[in-house]
C-alpha cells in the first residue's frame, strides 16, 4: 500500500466564483474555519477561466496568490490558451493534461510534449504535476524527464467533499489532526 503524504488540497472553482467580488473573503473564512493555512490549498483554474482573464479575474487570482494560496493551471496544453495567457496569470503550477501522459510511453510526440511542458515550467519557476498517471511505466518515465509530482489512479482515486475520508484525521498532517 502506498503511504500518503497529503501536502495540499486542490480546489476547482467556476468562473462565476471569481466574479462575485468576495472570493478571497470566502476562502479566508473557510481556511479559518478548518484551521488551514493558505499553503494547504491550491486553486485550480481551467482554460475557460484563463481565457476570460479580465481585470476582475486577474485581481481575484492575484489577491489569492498574495495571500499565499497556490494557483495551478489545470489541463495545460489542451486548448486555445496561448503562452501569453500563461505569462499574465499568477500561477504557481502547471498540470500536464492526462492525454499527454497517456501518450508518453507509446508515442514520441507525447514524450516530447511532456518534456517541453516540464522544461517550460522549470524555466518559469513553476511546479509541474502530471495528471492521469495509471502505470508504473508512466511514473518512471515522468521521473526520468524530471517531473517530481503526479496524480492518477496509480496512486488513488479522487475523493469528493461528500466522502468522509477527505477530512479524516488520517489524511490531515499531524500538526492539525488534533484540531479536527
Amino acid at each position: 500500500m502506498l503511504g500518503l503524504d497529503v501536502q495540499r488540497m486542490a480546489l476547482n472553482l467556476f468562473a462565476a466564483q471569481f466574479t462575485n467580488g468576495n472570493l478571497g473573503k470566502t476562502i479566508g473564512q473557510a481556511l479559518e474555519k478548518h484551521a488551514l493555512s493558505p499553503a494547504d490549498i491550491e486553486i485550480e483554474i481551467t482554460e475557460t477561466i484563463a481565457l476570460r482573464s479580465d481585470d476582475q479575474i486577474l485581481t481575484a487570482l492575484s489577491e489569492l496568490r498574495d495571500c499565499g494560496i497556490n494557483i495551478a493551471f489545470d489541463d495545460f496544453g489542451t486548448g486555445f490558451a496561448s503562452l501569453s495567457t500563461l505569462a499574465r496569470l499568477p500561477v504557481t503550477r502547471l498540470k500536464i493534461d492526462r492525454s499527454f501522459v497517456q501518450d508518453l510511453c507509446n508515442r514520441p510526440q507525447g514524450a516530447a510534449i511532456v518534456s517541453a511542458v516540464i522544461s517550460l515550467g522549470r524555466s518559469l519557476n513553476l511546479e509541474v504535476t502530471a495528471e492521469g498517471i495509471e502505470t508504473d511505466e508512466q511514473r518512471i518515465r515522468l521521473l526520468a524527464l524530471g517531473c517530481r509530482e503526479g496524480q492518477g489512479y496509480l496512486f488513488g482515486k479522487p475523493v469528493t467533499a461528500s466522502d468522509d475520508c477527505w477530512l479524516d484525521r488520517k489524511w490531515l498532517p499531524a500538526k492539525r489532526a488534533s484540531n479536527a
